[in-house]
């Protein structure tokens, strides 16, 4: 194929645009609708009845699956081209480039890689709703826009429940190894094989490094057999809860990952809404209280209850504007306040502690905001006697 081959009398090819192992893409455009189109033509041994198959089944399987983060498939069809056979599929332009040349320059800033994964995990949710599993996501299958959001695309190896459209080969490898679940490597696939590529993908979004390198048997004892470097290791200021999602993912077993593509999409958003909303986080007040201990249990050590009395304005008298009425108050005893709630704490002093010095309970203070953690509380020791 060259720029100006017009396919099936159609379709003008522009520019090669993208290149794998099934088909080469080009942006093309349609006169027939006057609209910029991507044509992907099976290279290859077009006469393959097994090739075509897999170029009708993603024809079939995308056409099917109309969501904002899945590619659009508008035409499949076969012409001939110098004398040749050849298949063809048409989708949509998408403008922007695959994540696999996006990580060229290096990780993804946690915002961004939260948001992709949310997007890819969002179409997964549409395709296993479909009961289809895509069986290869990595970088190189995700487009993303110009406008920042995500799309899947190649279909062409989908795995559906009607065993008819199943085109794989017995003893084949199919997908990629180094995104491939352990039970996928041994032929056996389900909605879960595509949370753990999905896992691989985002470890690499946030690190800038695969979960596991090498050859490809080699990759394969690494998924099955081994662990990843630990994701905070690589990246230190990535949240917790991302780190634990992260590592559901890449469970071995699929019973351990979690449920659904939807709930990982849920997960990963309410992470980058806690992380890095509009409203960031923001930590609960350090508070701080005083405690008297005997000499004897500053000097031995001691564990002392601590009990915290929290007071709220009397509603009863609040809103008085007669302060003699507000101290005749009968509910607050003209205190202004009444008791919110009591809480005892158990505070370990350490042996030989000196009069004024603090004990430190962390994240027993205030309540934090929009997902900040709750402060400390600072008990500053006073030595009886």
């Amino acid at each position: 194929m060259q720029e100006g081959t017009v396919l099936d009398g159609r379709y003008r090819l522009i520019q090669s645009i993208g290149a794998g192992g099934f088909g080469q893409v080009w942006a093309a455009h349609d006169p027939k609708i006057d609209r910029l189109i991507a044509v992907k033509v099976l290279t290859g041994d077009a006469s393959s009845s097994r090739q075509v198959a897999r170029f009708a089944r993603e024809a079939a399987v995308a056409g099917g699956l109309a969501h904002p983060n899945i590619v659009t498939v508008h035409d499949f069809g076969s012409t001939t081209h110098n004398g040749q056979p050849c298949a063809y599929l048409v989708m949509e332009l998408l403008p922007g480039k695959p994540l696999s040349g996006v990580l060229e320059a290096g990780r993804l800033p946690l915002p961004k890689a939260l948001y992709v994964g949310a997007c890819v995990a969002d179409a997964l949710k549409a395709a296993h709703g479909a009961d289809l599993t895509h069986r290869d996501i990595k970088p190189s299958n995700i487009i993303i826009r110009s406008n920042g959001k995500a799309t899947v695309v190649d279909f062409g190896i989908t795995k559906g429940n009607d065993e008819r459209h199943d085109i794989t080969t017995t003893g084949v490898l199919i997908g990629t190894p180094a995104y491939m679940a352990p039970e996928a490597l041994a032929g056996t696939f389900d909605h879960r094989s595509d949370l753990y590529s999905l896992g691989c993908v985002l470890y690499e979004m946030v690190t800038g490094h695969r979960p596991f390198n090498g050859t490809s048997w080699h990759l394969a004892n690494q998924h099955i057999n081994e662990q990843p470097t630990p994701l905070c290791t690589l990246r230190p200021d990535a949240p917790v809860e991302l780190e634990r999602l992260v590592t559901q993912l890449l469970a071995k077993d699929p019973a351990q990952r979690p449920a659904s593509a939807g709930k990982v999409r849920d997960v990963l958003n309410e992470i980058n809404d806690r992380h890095f909303g509009t409203t960031p986080p923001r930590r609960g007040r350090d508070l701080a209280h005083e405690m008297q201990v005997s000499e004897a249990e500053a000097a031995a050590g001691a564990i002392i209850p601590l009990r915290i009395t929290a007071h709220k304005a009397c509603p009863a008298c609040a809103t008085r504007t007669d302060e003699n009425a507000a101290r005749a108050c009968t509910t607050c005893k003209g205190e202004g306040s009444v008791i919110r709630e009591q809480r005892t704490y158990k505070v370990r002093i350490p042996a030989g502690i000196r009069d004024g010095q603090e004990v430190r309970l962390r994240e027993l203070g205030g309540p934090g905001q929009h997902g900040g953690a709750p402060g400390d509380m600072y008990v500053t020791v006073r030595i009886d006697g």
